[in-house]
């Protein structure tokens, strides 16, 4: 049954607000149905619930990592895992998405997977956390059989993806695989990006930035070179324009300030303070990532910013996937909070009548919008939802 809105959502980022407190020291076991009708599976990952946060990754990753092993087919086994990350919550649900990127690697390693066969094991989700986590650790794995030369070429396919959704997560995957192909040095990984197109290459881009952060912190055997930037206003200041909103958007979720979180208006600025123009839009999205996890209490402090760019950037890092699961109700009532009292207004409409549509597969536009309460934001809702296909660049 879904879920149904409530006054405050409480709601646990995925992949996002970074390692929160670990919850509760209750078991956890994990099951999935076994290949071709055999017995159930079970991993017991009670042992890694309430290490401390280096070793908990890496006593989960080896669990999970068990539990794939060997099977023909992943993905009923990775859903089982994402079920029990929502279900106990707190460092799991939190870190499931880093954890997943190395146990998808190391699961394409080991059984063979291909470019060509890529398909054949990504998972039918569009949960952010634990499935796409190992979606993009898939595709890192298969960048041996890349043709670097023809890089759209290989990505075509992500459009045999189901949804919308997987099929950015896939394009997104490809940024991490860019960027093994040249041991994680941006410069030529985003070159490939750009080949992709317009409508890829963002997409693809904040991959490459989220392989970059995971070389940083240490994490999924990325390497960094010793002259490497560790300064987002530094790295992101030195990009393209076109990369700058994935170059913010990833240093944040990756590799904040350690334990900040964005609360108000001040917090927004202490990150932000002095920049200007782009730079300054990329930087309040990506803070607004690391602001509170119910997206509507987000929207409450993007609507606080007396700065019309600003209120528009900020709701640009609205989590609305943490809405995965809910009724359609949730959904109107999360973009009817974009009453605004200045000109943010109509890109609130538009940017969440474009992701809410993506986690929809399109749904939204034609069930969701028709019932907000003004002609205006009906029209901004469906103007956004319409924009699905394009590059989502702040997204994840």
């Amino acid at each position: 049954m879904a879920k149904t809105p409530s006054t405050a959502l409480r709601l646990l980022v995925v992949g996002v607000v970074g390692a929160l407190a670990v919850g509760s020291a209750a078991a956890v076991w994990v099951f999935a149905r076994g290949d071709s009708g055999s017995a159930p599976a079970t991993t017991d990952a009670s042992q890694c619930v309430g290490l401390e946060a280096a070793r908990a990754r890496a006593c989960y990753t080896r669990a999970f990592t068990e539990m794939v092993e060997g099977r023909d087919d992943p993905r009923t086994a990775v859903e089982a895992i994402a079920d029990s990350a929502w279900k106990q919550s707190g460092f799991l649900l939190s870190n499931c998405h880093g954890i997943m990127h190395t146990v998808g690697r190391t699961y394409a390693g080991r059984a063979g997977v291909s470019l060509s066969t890529l398909m054949n094991y990504l998972p039918r989700s569009n949960d952010p956390g634990c499935s796409a986590g190992f979606a993009h650790g898939l595709v890192t794995g298969v960048a041996p059989d890349i043709d670097a030369r023809h890089p759209a070429q290989a990505a075509t396919v992500c459009e045999d993806a189901g949804t919308r959704y997987q099929r950015y997560s896939c394009t997104h995957g490809f940024g991490h695989a860019f960027m093994r192909i040249y041991d994680d040095r941006l410069a030529p990984a985003l070159g490939l990006c750009r080949k992709l197109g317009t409508k890829a290459a963002p997409d693809c881009a904040q991959g490459a930035y989220h392989d970059y952060w995971f070389a940083v912190i240490g994490a999924d055997d990325a390497t960094l070179a010793d002259d490497a930037v560790t300064d987002p206003r530094e790295l992101c200041g030195a990009q393209p324009g076109i990369f700058v909103r994935p170059c913010w958007y990833r240093a944040f979720v990756d590799n904040r300030p350690d334990g900040f979180q964005v609360r108000s208006p001040d917090d927004l600025d202490t990150l932000c303070a002095g920049l200007q123009g782009l730079q300054r839009k990329a930087c309040v999205t990506a803070a607004s990532v690391i602001g509170p996890p119910d997206p509507a209490v987000q929207l409450e402090l993007c609507a606080s910013l007396a700065d019309a760019a600003d209120a528009e950037s900020c709701v640009r890092g609205t989590k609305v996937q943490n809405l995965l699961g809910y009724s359609l109700s949730a959904f109107v009532d999360l973009i009817g909070r974009c009453r605004f009292v200045h000109a943010a207004r109509g890109a609130c409409y538009r940017w969440l009548g474009k992701t809410l549509a993506v986690l929809t597969n399109g749904e939204f536009e034609r069930t969701g919008c028709p019932r907000l309460a003004t002609a205006a934001a009906r029209r901004g809702c469906r103007a956004g939802a319409r924009s699905m296909d394009e590059a989502l660049v702040t997204f994840s």
